[in-house]
């Protein structure tokens, strides 16, 4: 059991990557790190974060996050507005281009998850998702 686990999450690591990789092939944002990636979901995921709640969602230092964000701000995929209540403070927001990557990663996931659920039956496809809800569920609580 354990070896056949440890080779459905190595696949399933790969298979993501894939999805990520494929998502800036076709969108035209392959140039994108996966830790971009991760900064434009959790900036997505939290509206118009700060770079101190991007930090903390990510669980990096704020000088990594800021190196980070200031490198989509170059390349055009987010935009920072100083905050008018702290001169300190910045908030960070996803450009259309982001916006347009988030669109189509999702859309990819969306395709990855129908493509598994089509190679199940319907009881197989409800025990999954219960296994899949519990485990996601650990993994939040970690």
């Amino acid at each position: 059991m354990e070896d056949l686990l440890i080779q459905f999450v190595n696949t399933l690591d790969l298979s993501l990557k894939k999805i990520n990789q494929g998502v800036g092939d076709r969108s035209g944002f392959a140039r994108l790190t996966i830790h971009q990636l991760q900064y434009i979901d959790a900036i997505d995921q939290l509206g118009e974060p700060s770079i101190t709640e991007i930090a903390d969602r990510l669980k990096i230092t704020k000088a990594s996050v800021t190196t980070g964000v200031n490198k989509l701000l170059h390349m055009g995929y987010v935009t920072k507005t100083r905050s008018s209540q702290d001169r300190r403070v910045y908030h960070v927001s996803l450009t259309d281009a982001g916006r347009q990557l988030v669109q189509a990663k999702y859309q990819a996931l969306h395709e990855y998850g129908e493509f598994i659920r089509s190679s199940l039956s319907e009881d197989e496809a409800r025990q999954f998702e219960a296994t899949i809800a519990k485990l996601v569920r650990l993994f939040g609580q970690s």
